[in-house]
């Protein structure tokens, strides 16, 4: 992602995790204005301005049966070390370890020896407001 503007720092680089739902929040903190619904990513502007160190970002998407063949509703959650998937309809799920497998080779997600870094993913997971609404109208084929 490229930021540029009045004031911002040029030609710094942002090795945190960040996502396209961070991008809302980052415009309505440099606007001064409050949001009017509940954002699920976080303003950058820590990180835009100084070298604020972020524990994680989120990502989420819905499919309808039409775009994927069945209804997903994915919930991702990465950090610096590590990537998690979980698809809330069916609870399946893959995790990576994205210093020792950065290519996402080896999913994770069932192993027992990744139990505690899934409880903390799960935990970041779980800080996403809970404001799912039901899906609407079908507009097109996705």
């Amino acid at each position: 992602m490229i930021v540029r503007g009045p004031g911002l720092p040029a030609g710094k680089v942002c090795n945190e995790p960040v996502s396209t739902l961070d991008l809302a929040p980052t415009m309505f903190d440099y606007a001064a204005v409050e949001p009017l619904r509940p954002q699920h990513g976080a303003s950058l502007r820590p990180q835009i301005e100084s070298a604020a160190p972020r524990e994680f970002a989120l990502n989420e998407w819905e499919l309808l049966p039409t775009r994927a063949g069945v209804a997903l509703s994915l919930r991702t959650v990465r950090t610096k070390t590590h990537k998690m998937t979980v698809d809330y309809q069916s609870a399946a799920g893959e995790l990576y370890d994205l210093i020792a497998d950065p290519d996402e080779m080896t999913n994770l997600f069932d192993d027992p020896a990744a139990a505690k870094v899934r409880s903390e993913l799960d935990r970041m997971l779980a800080t996403r407001p809970d404001d799912m609404r039901e899906v609407q109208t079908q507009v097109g084929m996705a």
